[in-house]
C-alpha cells in the first residue's frame, strides 16, 4: 500500500509583481498597493497613503519580514528615513503614524492698527497682560514690542499717589497757561479718566 505524498505548492504571484525579497512582493492595482506574502496578500493602501506606506514598511522590518536595505532599494528612499519610521512604530505603534497632528497657533503680528490700540492702552496704565486679553494677543508679543520700542511704557502715577491740589492751585495752574489746561496738563486729564473708571 502506498504512503500518501504530500504535494508542495509554490507560492503563485500576481503577474507583474515587483518583489521585495523572495516572500515579499508589491502590485499596484488600480488606485491601491498590494503587499504579498507568499501569493497570499497581506495588506493594502491607497497609492498616496504615505503614512500607511511608512507604517507598514516599518512593520514588516520590525517583524523581520523584509530588511531595512530591502526598503531602501524597493522604494527608492533615503536610510534615515526608514529608520526614522521604525523607531516611531518601535515606540508609538501605530498611533505614531495616525495620530492627528496638533494645529498650533501662530503669534499674532502687531500691525499698525494693533500697535495704536495696544500704545492707547499702555498709555492708560494697563499691563502687557490686561492687553493681551483685551486684544487677544499673547501678553510677551507686547513685552517683545516694547523691548524692540516699537511701544513705548508711560508711567503714570496713581491717584493714590499723588497729592491732590486745592482748587484755587487748580484755578492758578489753568489761568497761567497759555495754551489751555488741555495742552500743558495731559497727564492729569489721564488720571482723571482713570478715576471716572
Amino acid at each position: 500500500m502506498k504512503k500518501n505524498m504530500h504535494q508542495t505548492f509554490l507560492p503563485v504571484y500576481p503577474k507583474d509583481t515587483k518583489m521585495i525579497n523572495s516572500d515579499i512582493g508589491i502590485k499596484n492595482i488600480g488606485e491601491k498597493i498590494l503587499y504579498f506574502n507568499g501569493g497570499m496578500p497581506i495588506y493594502q493602501h491607497h497609492v498616496n497613503d504615505y503614512k500607511s506606506f511608512r507604517y507598514i514598511t516599518s512593520q514588516m522590518i520590525d517583524l523581520k519580514t523584509v530588511r531595512h536595505v530591502e526598503i531602501i532599494s524597493s522604494f527608492k528612499v533615503s536610510k534615515e528615513s526608514v529608520n526614522r519610521w521604525l523607531k516611531i512604530y518601535r515606540q508609538e505603534g501605530a498611533m505614531g503614524f495616525f495620530r492627528e497632528k496638533k494645529v498650533t497657533k501662530k503669534g499674532t503680528t502687531l500691525t499698525d492698527d494693533m500697535l495704536l490700540k495696544a500704545q492707547a492702552l499702555l498709555n492708560f496704565g494697563k499691563t502687557p497682560k490686561e492687553i493681551g486679553e483685551e486684544l487677544d494677543i499673547k501678553p510677551d508679543t507686547i513685552r517683545k514690542a516694547i523691548s524692540s520700542h516699537r511701544l513705548t511704557r508711560i508711567t503714570v502715577p496713581t491717584p493714590i499717589h499723588m497729592k491732590e491740589k486745592t482748587q484755587s492751585e487748580r484755578s492758578k495752574e489753568d489761568s497761567s497757561a497759555i495754551l489751555g489746561v488741555g495742552c500743558t496738563n495731559a497727564l492729569g486729564r489721564i488720571v482723571a479718566i482713570l478715576k471716572k473708571k
